[in-house]
């Protein structure tokens, strides 16, 4: 079996790809890699997929066309060590019925898991009383420590990440309601606690957390009428997309003091030195990083599936054409 790893010879590519994972995929097949400091071009990649059995991608990799595919003269399995595959497989590549994998269950979950960090810390006051205590200050009282349990929490799109979230909340008993016209409803049959709702019911919660894929029919789909729509004194959370929500009437929100948010993506990355939103106090903001920092684990998923492949045995992290469909772009 021959694969091609077609992530550039970069600190990012040694990152997914340590000496334990490498020694892994070279225990697959003969293993070939972009040598190169950049990723391939279309005409590159049309080149040097044939031949190949299976095809690695990583963030930024050029999409699986039509015409990459024309070159292609053996290619069995396309391979992502990232989330979304939206830009990286092609309608081409779901017709000539190439399974395509990749790592987005695991980005889901570490997400999730970054995701119910960030609002624990916040609802707890963590950030807020550790800078106290640096200050010297001894000061419970000026700070107000809310709590999880019996708290409603409005999740915005489910998808895997928030699928994945449901579960880290099923300890603190919260009313969690859901919006995604998208869905199967039976998903939730195992979260007695958790019930379908439309926008406005949503957003009528003290958390209102943000998980929908990004798409032309999602971006901007949180504006400034939704978001009055959220309590005095809620939290809005977004680890997913911050083109989901307009930026302006957020920060309107934010200025007034009405809303508090957690944001961990940002209109512009990375967010500039001089923005409003650092120097908001009722903001906790981290750099993009709620899946995406822990990397081998995510090349180490999809050569489990290529190591399946080879055995004939079922993909565990197969994405079907109507998930890529409404992935983010």
């Amino acid at each position: 079996m021959r694969i091609h790893v077609a992530m550039p010879d970069t600190g990012l590519c040694t990152d997914f790809f340590p000496p334990a994972v490498r020694d892994r995929l070279t225990s697959i097949g003969t293993v070939t890699w972009n040598e190169t400091t950049e990723n391939y071009t279309e005409a590159e990649l049309r080149k040097r997929v044939k031949g190949v059995d299976v095809l690695i991608t990583g963030w930024g990799s050029t999409q699986v066309t039509g015409t990459v595919l024309s070159g292609a003269d053996n290619l069995r399995l396309l391979a992502h060590a990232g989330g979304t595959v939206a830009d990286i497989a092609s309608r081409d590549v779901y017709e000539d019925r190439i399974p395509v994998v990749s790592a987005n269950d695991v980005m889901a979950d570490h997400t999730a898991e970054h995701t119910i960090a960030a609002l624990l810390a916040e609802r707890r006051a963590i950030s807020a009383l550790d800078t106290s205590m640096h200050s010297g200050e001894w000061n419970r009282a000026d700070h107000e420590i809310n709590t999880l349990y019996d708290a409603t929490i409005s999740l915005v799109g489910l998808g895997t990440i928030g699928h994945k979230l449901i579960e880290h909340l099923v300890p603190f008993e919260p009313n969690v309601r859901v919006y995604d016209p998208y869905v199967n409803k039976s998903v939730l049959e195992d979260y007695p606690f958790a019930t379908f709702v439309d926008l406005d019911t949503a957003l009528n919660a003290e958390i209102v957390s943000i998980h929908a894929a990004r798409t032309p029919e999602t971006e901007g789909m949180i504006d400034a009428e939704h978001l009055s729509t959220i309590p005095d004194g809620g939290l809005l959370v977004n680890t997913a997309r911050a083109e989901i929500v307009e930026e302006e009437p957020l920060l309107k929100e934010l200025r007034s003091g009405r809303l508090s948010a957690v944001l961990d993506v940002h209109h512009e990355e990375p967010l500039p030195e001089e923005h409003e939103l650092r120097s908001l106090e009722n903001v906790l903001l981290t750099p993009h990083v709620g899946g995406s920092q822990i990397r081998p684990p995510l090349a180490a998923a999809v050569v489990d599936d290529i190591e399946r492949f080879a055995a004939g045995e079922p993909l565990k992290h197969r994405i079907p054409r109507e998930q890529w469909e409404t992935m983010t772009r």
